[in-house]
């Protein structure tokens, strides 16, 4: 897509959004609903999700102490990850390390992605909340909300409750979100392998997301099928389809091996380099693994895009919520710390801004680096 069709569906979006608000404010009468400029804020009572809450306590409240661990351990790494990616980008090539997460812009407009982004979002936030509860600290509410292109979520606990709590309680009500992160992805991971006993070991094909018209396997194979063999030769990825096809030249017929059975297919020229054999087709990036429950092949591809999109979610918010930058939770955890044994929290304060400036100029700056590259 590009930019200009971007900010035009962009704009589209948004004034729907405002038609739609403003009607479920002013005429339905929602309280849930803020409205501003280029902002939308979905807030809901933590009362509703109460039996939830209570049953995360007891899973979060356990294991505060490993949370914040959790927290001070990948908030070095990433702290040092985001110097080293500095430095290399200064004294090296512009090449962008970070990955700005913009569905429509940055990253395709899908229900994968999407469903990805709400569970990497909600159980952070969901983690703060029930460690929350699990310090009989009340949270007042819970909220979702979408930034012109940026999509976040938070939960206000109750400010006076939180300052009567001990220094370590709070330390593992700000490490929780991060600690839920990480369970999430490590519970998403024993799903996976449980569905795909293959996964990221044993890919079992390539998946077909489009023919293109005109190419030499339209009208021949179908969006959707799993290629599994080129010419006798087997395939696993799209790096051993590509060392297949090289073994061929333009204008052979090959038998291409699928989940729907095999095609005869005559290869035809790469566009780029017409010295290359090609099949006109348009291959999922994802690798393709089979699963044990049965399941056509474009249902098994949307819930692997939807596991690998929530890991890469929930490993990325955790990761980047432990940078030592305030508000972020490593900041607020470096507060806390320097708080607890200077004994004076304007002064922690002072140095815990001190300390995130630097790393906020240099997230800053790979961002830009992404977007300008």
């Amino acid at each position: 897509m590009v930019f200009s069709d971007f900010l035009t569906n962009l704009l589209i979006f948004w004034l729907a959004i405002y038609v739609i608000g403003t009607l479920l404010q002013r005429v339905l009468r929602f309280k849930s609903i803020k409205l501003g400029l280029f902002y939308l804020e979905l807030t809901s009572s933590p009362d509703r999700f109460n039996r939830i809450l209570v049953g995360l306590s007891k899973v979060i409240g356990p294991l505060m102490k490993v949370g914040i661990l959790s927290l001070i351990g990948l908030s070095v790494v990433s702290a040092l990850w985001l110097i080293d990616t500095t430095l290399r980008t200064l004294l090296g090539p512009k090449t962008p390390s970070i990955v700005v997460v913009v569905p429509g812009l940055t990253v395709e407009f899908s229900i994968p992605i999407l469903i990805a982004i709400f569970i990497a979002l909600s159980t952070h936030e969901f983690g703060h909340a029930a460690a929350s509860v699990y310090s009989k600290v009340p949270v007042k509410k819970i909220s979702l909300f979408i930034l012109f292109i940026l999509i976040g979520a938070f939960v206000e606990p109750d400010e006076e409750h939180m300052k009567k709590l001990a220094s370590l309680k709070r330390l593992g009500i700000y490490s929780s979100g991060i600690m839920m992160n990480l369970l999430t992805s490590l519970l998403v991971l024993l799903i996976a392998f449980s569905i795909f006993p293959g996964f990221l070991r044993s890919p079992a094909g390539v998946y077909v997301e489009g023919v293109i018209e005109g190419g030499p396997s339209y009208g021949i194979l179908s969006p959707g099928v799993v290629i599994k063999e080129i010419g006798g030769v087997r395939v696993r990825d799209i790096q051993t389809l590509i060392e297949a096809l090289g073994r061929f030249r333009p204008g052979q017929e090959i038998t291409v091996v699928t989940d729907k059975g095999p095609f005869i297919v005559k290869l035809g020229s790469r566009p780029d380099n017409p010295e290359y054999a090609w099949l006109g087709v348009r291959l999922s990036a994802f690798p393709y693994y089979e699963s044990i429950i049965p399941m056509p092949s474009s249902v098994s591809i949307s819930l692997l895009k939807t596991i690998m999109f929530t890991l890469l979610f929930s490993i990325g918010i955790a990761a980047l919520n432990s940078l030592p930058i305030f508000p972020l939770d490593g900041g607020l955890v470096i507060s806390e710390i320097l708080t607890r044994y200077l004994g004076n929290e304007t002064l922690a304060k002072k140095i815990t801004w001190a300390i995130s400036a630097p790393f906020a100029l240099m997230l800053v700056y790979n961002v830009l680096i992404f977007f300008l590259s």
